[in-house]
């Protein structure tokens, strides 16, 4: 028996520096999606502050409690660039990061979680508006909201890093990060969205083909090349007729 258990220990020690275990890490979490109900939005003054949402809420709350129409379902995933909410009727709508002012899992009312959003209204005139939704659980509002302002903070302190970063770089008159480095940086793009998703970025026309070929034609034609010098004052345009004749022939 002795034998038996020492050469059972001395397998374990020679075969267990060699053992592999396989390991995984998470380098980013999965993006968090919830069902929820879509309350609706109203217009608000303030931005920011602990009562901010109150009377905007209340608003909200006591419409959809006296509406009868059915409930619009939508689902709300929380990203590193702020929120996206899909429903069926309007398809998918992000709301920034630089743009969303203010979230809220308010304990008056424990299912609803609810956020400022700064949009731009008629004429590009920017107006707040609160929006809330109704969530299948009374615990699900705060993991949102404080999943949700984790997400805004880091993507607010990478913005600065980076900004900060070129900056330097413009002072000093280095070439800049190499391009790996600037392939890698996400901050900016979470922060605010790229000029090709915002409303300033420059439409594409289609180019006509039919002006190109008339841009030809006018270059080949014997109007627009340069008449040779003559002695008489009149000008005239592929005609071996004088000037007196050509004048004469166009009074009918």
């Amino acid at each position: 028996m002795p034998l038996i258990g020492s050469s059972t220990s001395a397998a374990h020690f020679f075969t267990l520096p060699f053992r592999r275990k396989k390991q995984r890490y998470t380098i980013n979490q999965p993006e968090e999606t919830y069902n929820v109900i879509y309350l609706g939005n109203v217009l608000t003054v303030m931005a920011r502050g602990e009562n901010c949402y109150e009377k905007p809420l209340s608003l909200i709350w006591k419409a959809y409690c006296s509406r009868n129409r059915s409930d619009l379902a939508m689902q709300l995933e929380i990203t590193r660039s702020g929120l996206k909410a899909e429903t069926k009727q309007q398809g998918l709508t992000e709301y920034w990061a630089h743009r969303v002012t203010f979230s809220a899992a308010p304990p008056q009312y424990p299912k609803v979680f609810c956020w400022i959003y700064k949009h731009d209204g008629k004429r590009l005139k920017p107006e707040l508006r609160c929006h809330a939704v109704l969530c299948k659980k009374s615990t699900e509002p705060a993991i949102i909201h404080h999943r949700l302002q984790d997400f805004l903070h880091a993507a607010l302190q990478e913005y600065k890093r980076e900004k900060l970063a070129a900056q330097n770089a413009r002072l000093t008159g280095s070439a800049g990060c190499p391009r790996r480095k600037l392939l890698l940086q996400t901050g900016s793009l979470n922060f605010r969205p790229p000029v090709s998703r915002s409303r300033s970025a420059p439409r594409l026309g289609s180019i006509d083909e039919e002006q190109e070929d008339d841009e030809v034609s006018d270059t080949e034609s014997v109007c627009y090349r340069a008449a040779p010098d003559r002695p008489s004052n009149g000008s005239y345009c592929g005609s071996d007729q004088s000037p007196n004749e050509s004048l004469s022939g166009m009074n009918l």
